[in-house]
């Protein structure tokens, strides 16, 4: 390599082992594209071998490596090694990414030389593209949930505004008419207390949902029979079961092994499991079924399920119903009630509790909800 005058040798010598030292791969090509200088980054980031680094070796030996071993795709390899032989003669000044089959990604810069030829750095960029791409998830997660939180505040504010419209109405009838009808009285009375209970399950959620996010949820961790767990939660909702002609069948093992948790969240859990079921279940001819799966000796869970006759939600669809300020229709069309936050707060409680929760089936077979809960130890 030619020196300016004054520049003794061990300088020179300085300055080109220096360049093994950069963190780029970096290469001289000359005006006859061949190789006149180069470090070991060079080699190594394009994984060329150990031979291909000697000094005057034309560029296009490497161009055919590499097109020999796929990196350019599909196609007549002397053409591919033509047609980047006739970029790389207009020596114009370039920078472009380019990812290599084993996922690292290079920033190729190159510069022109004045008296032909040219210098071209290789950069590991692979790092920066990774927290760029993670950067540009988390924008674009973060405009999806601002727009849900907006879907859902619009919606909460319609299904309150619907009860209170409702318990406003049959107020109004019954105070304005004194001479109305027992029986109708009776059932006025009743759609009015039916929708103040919609109203604070409501509100409920909102609530328990405001405390996890939060973190101030307390808990109280104690052994729990999950029968009895079971049939508590049931006995809640018995005169909805009846009213709508629901069928509940139980498969409880005998006797079921104890687990660990909070009494009242795990209650509040299997209650919205079943009032999902509730939903959606058909009138009249509706079927949950409410099980416990033990693992036997040694294991370490117990499995807990609420299947359904209902229509069922579509595979694509699992994940999403455990997501808040979201409402997943169902197979079969209809927008199910509520706030939504009912699964997003049943998926955060047995997480909390160290179980995992899931929902399985295909339309129009129903759905199947299950979640795990950590056995007593020595049970």
């Amino acid at each position: 390599m030619s020196h300016a005058p004054g520049l003794d040798a061990s300088r020179v010598h300085m300055i080109v082992s220096g360049l093994e030292y950069l963190a780029q791969g970096f290469s001289i090509f000359d005006r006859e594209l061949r190789l006149v200088a180069w470090n070991g980054h060079f080699l190594e980031l394009l994984d060329f071998p150990a031979e291909l680094g000697s000094f005057g070796r034309p560029l296009a030996d490497f161009f055919r490596f590499n097109a020999l071993r796929g990196d350019y795709g599909p196609g007549e390899v002397d053409e591919q090694v033509e047609s980047r032989l006739e970029l790389a003669r207009k020596a114009a000044p370039h920078c472009f990414e380019r990812v290599r089959p084993n996922g690292t990604v290079l920033e190729v810069r190159g510069t022109p030389l004045p008296g032909g030829g040219f210098v071209t750095t290789y950069t590991d960029v692979t790092d920066r593209k990774t927290w760029e791409d993670s950067l540009q998830a988390a924008r674009l997660a973060a405009e999806e949930a601002n727009h849900a939180k907006s879907a859902f505040l619009n919606m909460v504010t319609h299904d309150l505004r619907t009860p209170l419209t409702s318990i406003r109405l049959f107020a109004e009838i019954l105070r304005d008419d004194p001479q109305l009808d027992p029986q109708q009285r009776v059932e006025f009375l009743g759609v009015i207390d039916g929708e103040c209970q919609r109203m604070v399950r409501m509100i409920n959620n909102l609530l328990d949902f405001a405390k996890i996010e939060a973190g101030r949820m307390e808990w109280v961790i104690t052994e729990i029979d999950p029968a009895e767990l079971v049939r508590t939660a049931l006995g809640s909702l018995h005169a909805i079961f009846v009213d709508k002609g629901v069928t509940v069948e139980l498969s409880l093992p005998e006797p079921a092994p104890r687990v660990r948790g909070d009494r009242d969240r795990l209650t509040q859990v299997l209650i919205n499991l079943l009032s999902n079921a509730l939903k959606f279940v058909p009138q009249g001819s509706g079927r949950i079924l409410v099980g416990l799966a033990d693992g036997g000796a040694g294991a370490d869970e117990l499995t807990v399920s609420v299947a359904d006759n209902g229509p069922g939600i579509a595979p694509e669809k699992h994940e999403e119903v455990f997501e808040e300020f979201r409402q997943v229709v169902g197979a079969g069309g209809a927008k199910p009630a509520g706030t939504g936050l009912g699964l997003a707060i049943c998926r955060r409680i047995v997480e909390h509790l160290g179980g995992r929760i899931w929902v399985e089936g295909v339309p129009p077979e129903g759905a199947t909800f299950r979640f795990t809960l950590p056995r007593e130890p020595g049970a």
